[in-house]
């Protein structure tokens, strides 16, 4: 009895029987080598990843729809604005703020504000605002989209 306790909770180097022993290192092999092949599933993902996350150009959110779509997920430009507006990633209030990101969406990194200057024909200057998605945006909305996705399928 005492050997089966100290069996299951230990490494294989640690159990007296021979035979125990093998049969432990057996099991650490197969969970090392399951390991090892989950991780080189994963390495084309990781690397996209670290490349989406650390880019520094921004895409508009009508491109993330994009590739939204592109990965599965059933929406287009004005739904996307609608779901972000809806969950506080976006200003809701009409006039100047109208979809420009909340603060909690600035301090994490997620969005940035680009401002061109617009010549008129009358000689005046007005300023335009454009919401981009930053890398480390895009790689967070597509995974929170995922995810959704994967619950709704699993409760089907």
């Amino acid at each position: 009895m005492r050997e089966k306790l100290s069996s299951s909770h230990s490494f294989s180097y640690m159990i007296e029987d021979p035979i125990a022993r093998a049969q432990k290192w057996i099991e650490e092999q197969e969970e090392k080598k399951q390991a090892l092949e989950v991780i080189e599933r994963q390495k084309p993902k990781v690397l996209f990843a670290d490349a989406v996350s650390t880019s520094k150009t921004s895409i508009l959110i009508r491109e993330l729809a994009k590739i939204l779509k592109q990965n599965g997920v059933d929406i287009g430009q004005q739904r996307l604005f609608e779901w972000m507006r809806t969950n506080n990633y976006l200003i809701k209030r009409q006039g100047t703020d109208w979809n420009m990101p909340t603060q909690y969406s600035m301090e994490r990194g997620w969005f940035e504000i680009i401002e061109t200057s617009i010549n008129r024909s009358d000689g005046s200057i007005t300023i335009g605002k454009t919401t981009k998605v930053t890398g480390k945006g895009q790689l967070y909305f597509v995974n929170r989209f995922l995810k959704e996705k994967q619950s709704t399928y699993q409760e089907a």
